[in-house]
């Protein structure tokens, strides 16, 4: 257990990857819900909020950090969670993931305020606010990522995408859009339950931003998607109407050849001595009379 910040008003306590009975020696204290703290212990709980009759605000909220490995929860994969514990003279914030967003409140915001000037309200809204902006830089990034895609879709350089990268990137923008959905909802139940200010306004236009970024990546990727298969049914189809043509040319041919292959005894034309050019003839007419239809019907 870390104290962060603390002053005549209330205190910042900090508890990172804590056990169960440490969490509930905590709990007991400032009068937790014991349903609360299994969230808090869960890894892979999406974003709510909650309020009892102790006037202790509950609300997790998650931060985007990508994993190195794949996991079976695909939130889980590309966030961590914050539980925040709000009390009139108290915050209490639980996590498992080691993040910079504490260090870059105390550097943005304790440190350039007097200690008196602190207060819950606005300590909380930093701590939400810098969540939210963890998704912004990964949505900027995914988004370069598409527009390279698109710039080789739609040259001959098509067939060097792999099917893989679009799936990670719909993968990961899913995810995002999956917790920011719950991030809003939980932030409205949180204006509801208290007072409407100018802040928390802020607060749920800076998720819809985000929510909005990453929405429309996913949309992105689903037409990149639909293009890529598009584009390769296409070039399926350019090289079976290759092979057809080629097999309308040969298949009379063919049936030429066939006919004067059959060995019979009594077949006039094979002791005619011009039978052979006459044969070769009719068949370059064939040839000739295909070419020109298929020009006619502009299959060449």
């Amino acid at each position: 257990m870390q104290i962060i910040f603390e002053n005549e008003k209330f205190k910042w306590i900090n508890l990172q990857n804590p056990s169960k009975t440490e969490l509930d020696e905590v709990a007991t204290k400032y009068c937790f819900q014991k349903l609360t703290i299994e969230d808090s212990l869960e890894p892979g709980h999406l974003p709510k909020y909650e309020s009892d009759d102790q006037h202790v605000s509950f609300l997790l909220i998650r931060f985007f950090d990508k994993e190195h490995r794949m996991l079976k929860n695909i939130i889980r994969e590309f966030s961590h969670k914050i539980s925040i514990y709000i009390g009139s003279d108290f915050i209490v914030t639980v996590h498992q993931k080691e993040t910079d967003i504490f260090n870059i409140i105390q550097k943005k915001y304790l440190s350039n305020l007097e200690v008196s000037k602190v207060t819950v309200k606005g300590l909380l809204y930093r701590i939400i606010s810098e969540s939210i902006k963890t998704y912004e830089q990964p949505a900027y990034k995914m988004d370069e990522g598409i527009d390279q895609l698109e710039q080789m879709m739609f040259t001959e350089d098509f067939r060097k995408i792999k099917l893989q990268n679009l799936y990670k990137i719909k993968r990961e923008a899913t995810a995002c859009k999956k917790i920011l959905d719950y991030t809003l909802e939980a932030l409205k139940e949180y204006r509801l339950d208290n007072k409407r200010t100018s802040s928390s306004q802020d607060l749920l236009e800076e998720n819809v931003k985000m929510l909005h970024l990453h929405s429309q990546i996913v949309d992105d990727v689903q037409s990149l998607l639909t293009i890529y298969l598009s584009l390769n049914s296409q070039k399926s189809n350019e090289i079976m109407q290759t092979l057809t043509v080629f097999s309308a040319f040969f298949l009379p041919l063919t049936f030429i050849v066939g006919i004067y292959g059959m060995n019979f005894d009594f077949m006039p034309e094979l002791n005619y001595k011009l039978g052979y050019p006459i044969c070769l003839f009719i068949m370059l007419l064939v040839v000739i009379f295909i070419y020109f239809w298929f020009r006619k019907k502009r299959y060449l």
